[in-house]
């Protein structure tokens, strides 16, 4: 049996089209037969063949993008423009980050928060500002570090930070996360247009930075590896929300490297160091004897090499360690006592200098690489199994890209397809799986034939909730219960699910009575009816939206066209308010809203997506579901506008209460409407 890393004939360009089973790893031509052998012969492992079609799914969505063309289109011309050698550098200066602008920026940053007096902090950057490996659409992050004695430690200075920044016509869209593992403070700065993230707590966070900063200056080369990595890894999607960060690829990088002796472990460089203690944690090295990456070495040969890597490692059982330098079995030396000895004395150290109990490593997760210095640190602990399955797959695609003849041979064409191809050959696949054929049903005994197969759904008709969230175990039914349309894609759209609680019903049972309504039906039933006309309140009062009713089925069915062009959702702070009063006041607060941004562009929008509504068929859940319009997919971004009012709303409603919304509430109306 082939395994990733080996082929039939070295450079043969049909092996460099073969698709890996994520379970054990068999070769196949394509991936429709990869996921029927996954379905046949791992059957009972968790459907890694729906996980991937459901994330490949949600991909697409951007890789066929008509931006995602152009750019693209864009790349091809200045690789043609480009002489021979020089296609990497091209890429580079086409996707990284001006440096000098980023570090001017900076400077005002931190110049209008260390002027505050009443602060009394010294700002330090960390992340790609501070490594060198920023791209163009890179964020700032800072750490804030109290000057003041009687500062009252780091959630103090949190909340005087964000009362400062509300405050401050220098900050705008600031919003606060203050239960992460890392509270931090998301804020965009007015002059410069950057958006931030701001610490308090984590002051590791520039030392690791810092480390590799001289590592990238030490090694120009290494410097070029990892940036190119970098943007591979948003281009295929491998870095990001939800997914792989930049840092853990390139921790995984490093031992890559160290693998093949060409980068010592940090436990060889600490040895020629005198240590660096911060919270029990050493960040000390040396890079004095370090060598540079071998000359005869060209930079595609590290790259493939890097991929060749990935793919030969069994993450179920295995650690990456950048500090001993190599992969090792986690179980045996994570969770053996006496594995591994500076771990173990890195977490008393950590508990005699903080006070606390550390929490031990997370062996439990789907990736597991250690952090270089913080060692009881999983810098791999977000990635889901279903991102560590579209990682996986990614990674063989990419390994396999380096024994095609035909692509070695014109470097050009194979940048451009580790950058694009990748995108373009999942969706030739995707259009392969969504093909209907024959299948059994998941459950009962009825048998469907080739005479009884459904036609496929029609995509703006959400189906039922329980076919959404059943046990599908075939992958014929999958295509026929139209799943791949049903998947919630986080690219282009969003749900948000509210339950009727005890106590709103508790609040509607005398309305009703008060209001001599014939209650011919349950009590769900008029608490949706309230509950929808609210939020349509909240959508065309509080957030000022045009609404167009485009589909409806009464009462479990809503389905509006919404548009806007001033941006009323972010940047709202209420004053303490009087119970009964939350409305009212964010509705005076939009009036001011309308007022002062109408007209300028810092607040304008060009939003345009659709709000749906759909009710449970006892009445008793409501899901909400936002989705961009063709050609404004970019708004469903992390910082897009729907993005940013589909939160608002989510906020909006869990601090509305439902008495509240009861005394603003027409019963009546909204009763002979629904009838």
């Amino acid at each position: 049996m082939l395994t990733p890393g080996d082929s039939q004939e070295p450079g043969n360009s049909a092996a460099s089209d073969l698709v890996f089973c994520t379970v054990c790893s068999a070769p196949f031509p394509n991936l429709t037969d990869c996921l029927a052998h996954e379905l046949q012969t791992h059957k009972n492992t968790k459907k890694p063949q729906k996980k991937i079609r459901q994330k490949i799914n949600a991909l697409t969505k951007q890789f066929t993008s008509e931006q995602n063309q152009t750019e693209r289109s864009k790349l091809r011309e200045d690789l043609d423009r480009t002489i021979d050698g020089q296609y990497l550098a091209t890429i580079l200066d086409r996707y990284g980050a001006d440096l000098r602008r980023l570090d001017c920026c900076f400077a005002v940053v931190r110049d209008s928060l260390e002027k505050e007096k009443a602060l009394k902090l010294k700002v330090f950057a960390f992340g790609s500002l501070v490594t060198g490996l920023a791209l163009e659409d890179s964020d700032i992050d800072l750490y804030l570090e109290s000057t003041d004695d009687q500062s009252g430690g780091p959630k103090r200075l949190f909340n005087k930070v964000l009362k400062l920044l509300h405050r401050s016509v220098c900050f705008t869209d600031i919003t606060n996360i203050r239960h992460a593992r890392v509270p931090i403070i998301r804020c965009k700065h007015q002059l410069t247009g950057l958006n931030i993230d701001i610490n308090m707590s984590n002051p590791s966070s520039t030392y690791n930075s810092q480390f590799i900063r001289d590592l990238m200056l030490h090694d120009p080369k290494l410097r070029r590896l990892a940036l190119f990595l970098k943007i591979w890894g948003k281009k295929v999607n491998v870095i990001r929300m939800g997914g792989m960060n930049s840092y853990c690829l390139l921790s995984v990088l490093l031992v890559n490297l160290q693998v093949r002796h060409l980068l010592p472990s940090i436990r060889e460089l600490q040895s020629r160091s005198a240590p660096i203690n911060v919270n029990g944690v050493n960040f000390a090295y040396s890079l004095e004897r370090v060598p540079p990456l071998p000359a005869h070495m060209s930079m595609l040969q590290f790259i493939g090499d890097f991929f060749s890597f990935c793919t030969s490692i069994d993450f179920e059982t295995t650690l990456l360690s950048p500090f001993l330098g190599r992969a090792v079995n986690k179980v045996a030396t994570l969770g053996t006592p006496g594995g591994f000895s500076e771990y173990e004395e890195q977490l008393i150290a950590i508990q005699e200098e903080v006070g606390e109990v550390p929490d031990k490593f997370h062996l439990d997760r789907s990736v597991c690489v250690q952090d270089p210095f913080e060692l009881q640190r999983n810098v791999a602990r977000n990635i889901s199994q279903t991102d560590f399955l579209y990682i996986k797959q990614c990674l063989m695609m990419a390994a396999q890209a380096f024994k095609n003849r035909e692509l070695l041979a014109e470097p050009k064409k194979l940048y451009e397809y580790l950058l694009f191809g990748l995108g373009d050959k999942m969706v030739v696949e995707k259009t392969t799986l969504n093909r209907p054929t024959p299948a059994k049903k998941a459950k009962g005994n009825a048998v469907a034939t080739e005479q009884s197969i459904e036609p496929e759904p029609n995509p703006t008709e959400q189906q039922p909730e329980a076919t959404q969230t059943g046990d599908v175990s075939d992958l014929s039914m999958d295509h026929k219960l139209g799943l791949d349309v049903l998947t919630c894609l986080p690219e282009t759209k969003r749900t948000h699910s509210i339950l009727a609680s005890k106590n709103d019903l508790k609040s509607l049972r005398p309305v009703l009575l008060s209001r001599n309504v014939e209650t011919n039906q349950t009590i769900y039933y008029y608490w949706l009816l309230c509950y929808v006309d609210t939020i349509k309140n909240v959508l065309t009062e509080i957030f000022a939206l045009d609404l167009e009713l485009e589909e409806s089925k009464e009462p479990c069915y809503h389905k509006w066209l919404i548009r806007s062009t001033v941006d009323t959702w972010t940047g709202r702070h209420l004053p303490p308010w009087q119970p009964g009063q939350y409305f009212d006041m964010h509705k005076q607060q939009t009036d001011e809203m309308l007022k002062t941004r109408s007209g300028n562009a810092q607040p304008s929008v060009n939003l345009m997506g659709y709000f749906s509504v759909r009710a449970s068929e006892d009445y008793k859940s409501l899901e909400l579901v936002v989705e961009a319009c063709p050609g404004h997919l970019n708004e469903m971004q992390r910082l897009g506008s729907i993005t940013k009012l589909f939160k608002a709303l989510k906020d909006l409603l869990s601090k509305y209460t439902f008495q509240e919304k009861l005394r603003k509430w027409d019963i009546c109306s909204a009763v002979s409407v629904a009838e």
